[in-house]
């Protein structure tokens, strides 16, 4: 198996990015799809393996980080959204989650200090908001707004419209109906929603992962039924009862993926040239240490600027491992958080967050969100490695201590040189 280093991304191998998953499950992601499907999605690589097999996870890891490390742990960010002008954002579970805030007074506590805009993991998404064709229900997203506003923290909701099969709604799976009338299915869909959070949001994801790996549309179920009209439609229909919210078109390897970029830089040219009332464009950025190049993804920002169109960070993660690399395959995994792995991952944190800056004008930036708050809580220790072993992609470790990555972020946010020291 070959897979491009022009096009690859953690995500081609799982049917959705960021933690989008059954929230009984330990970190909240969905499931990989067969192998066979996988295979037919991911484009060449030369040195990318595909990730551990089931049997490699017979080694006694468990996938849990137990807690804070001293060789590890970093000080000195007293409070990192007070070094932006924009939202310094988070994600959380809710509830009866896996690692949900609402159970641990010591993430409470790192979610007051460090974040000014709040993202929920999944009960903003399409299945929980909502069920049945006339049931909506807000409570849980209404209790998550109220933690949000009680603390001082903006908004980011996450998602409108999102093709992932346990997210769609078994009553539209099951619509019966022309394209127009699946059109106004999702119109109601989407007003009905963004009515309620009218002016209690400041942004949404209005439309996520739409665009295929390799470019062209994804053949979702409502791509199959409208084409590619639902997503402009759910922009017009979004801002036509929500005149104040920033509205995102959202995905994941648009940072990396030349044709997927493509894709997405045709389709913000005609919402232009149609006065589709877009705001910006999410880039999840699930990234590795060495993939993608600072280049490429500062030229892939360029392309929502270069249309004026804001830029938001919106998923940010990045492992230690890369299970697709040579090294990897050949039993190279890193099973401990040395210093000096913790040093380079703030030195990779750093030059993200500054080709942002430097890329992006003050006016376009619209927000930095890291998914998820401890390493324990990735969606990636369960998703892309199968629970084999740990890995540290966040900020915090397991005891909501900072790591030298929180450092990283701060110094890319201060404009202060990327080291690794």
């Amino acid at each position: 198996m070959r897979i491009s280093s022009a096009t690859f991304s953690l995500c081609l191998l799982l049917s959705a990015c960021g933690g989008d998953a059954d929230p009984g499950s330990r970190t909240a992601a969905p499931a990989p799809p067969a192998a066979d499907v996988a295979a037919d999605t991911i484009p060449a690589h030369d040195d990318a393996p595909p990730p551990a097999l089931a049997s490699e996870a017979d080694d006694g890891m468990t996938g849990v980080d137990s807690g804070s490390s001293g060789k590890t742990s970093a000080t000195g960010v007293s409070k990192l959204s007070k070094l932006a002008t924009f939202p310094v954002g988070v994600s959380l579970s809710y509830g009866n989650e896996a690692f949900s805030y609402t159970n641990s007074p010591p993430q409470q506590a790192v979610i007051k200090t460090h974040f000014s805009q709040l993202t929920a993991g999944n009960i903003m998404k399409m299945s929980y908001l909502h069920p049945d064709r006339d049931t909506y229900n807000f409570t849980q997203a209404d209790d998550f707004l109220k933690f949000a506003k009680d603390n001082g923290k903006t908004l980011h909701a996450h998602t409108l419209i999102w093709h992932a099969d346990y997210q769609v709604p078994a009553f539209m799976k099951n619509y019966q109906g022309d394209k127009a009338a699946w059109l106004a299915m999702l119109k109601t869909h989407v007003q009905t929603i963004a009515t309620h959070f009218s002016g209690k949001v400041a942004s949404w994801d209005v439309v996520n992962e739409a665009i295929n790996d390799g470019g062209g549309y994804r053949n979702s179920i409502f791509y199959q039924k409208t084409g590619t009209d639902y997503i402009e439609q759910a922009f017009i229909n979004a801002r036509a009862v929500d005149k104040k919210a920033d509205l995102y078109y959202n995905d994941y390897n648009i940072e990396a993926d030349s044709a997927k970029l493509q894709t997405l830089t045709n389709m913000l040219d005609g919402f232009k040239a149609r006065s589709v009332p877009i705001s910006g464009v999410g880039f999840q950025m699930h990234i590795f240490m060495d993939y993608p190049s600072v280049s490429t993804i500062s030229a892939a920002f360029k392309r929502a600027v270069d249309r004026n169109l804001k830029v938001k960070i919106t998923e940010l993660d990045i492992p230690i491992n890369n299970p697709f690399s040579a090294p990897y395959k050949a039993g190279d995994i890193k099973r401990e958080l040395t210093p000096a792995l913790a040093l380079a991952q703030k030195k990779r944190y750093c030059e993200v967050v500054k080709a942002y800056m430097d890329t992006v004008p003050a006016k376009l930036r619209g927000g930095v969100t890291v998914w998820g708050v401890s390493d324990p809580s990735s969606w990636l220790i369960s998703d892309l490695f199968k629970n084999a072993h740990a890995d540290w992609p966040l900020l915090f470790d397991g005891a909501y201590q900072q790591k030298p990555a929180l450092r990283g972020v701060a110094d890319g946010l201060s404009g202060k040189a990327c080291t690794n020291t």
